[in-house]
């Protein structure tokens, strides 16, 4: 068709069809109502999907903030050697109370004799 010839309208374009009037089949209904079944379900598990999601973030959130706190407690906490095996935890905060405070004293014991290690 050239850009001078006008163009025929056709019959179809003057229709006002409406998809409701179009007769259904009865394999048709089926079909959709499968369909709807099957959308449903996927909507479900996307559901499903973006709380497991949200459950992982929130997770990952809190292990950060705990890791930041191990670092943050690691940062103000010392080792310290040979210290006689006699020594109790109290003794221990009561030497190291005028360098500050003191949160926790731990001493490493032996699981299967109870006494404290000592690095060999």
């Amino acid at each position: 068709m050239s850009d001078t010839e006008e163009r025929k309208p056709r019959e179809e374009d003057e229709q006002n069809l409406d998809v409701s009037e179009v007769p259904a089949e009865a394999g048709d209904d089926e079909e959709m109502a499968a369909m709807k079944t099957r959308l449903a379900a996927m909507e479900q598990e996307a559901a499903k999907l973006r709380e497991m999601q949200s459950n992982i973030q929130g997770e990952n959130n809190f292990a950060q903030h705990q890791h930041e706190h191990k670092e943050d407690i690691d940062g103000r906490s010392i080792f310290v050697g040979n210290v006689d095996y006699g020594a109790s935890p109290e003794e221990i905060q009561d030497h190291f109370k005028g360098v500050g405070s003191i949160n926790r004293v731990t001493i490493l014991l032996d699981k299967f004799t109870g006494s404290p290690k000592g690095l060999v």
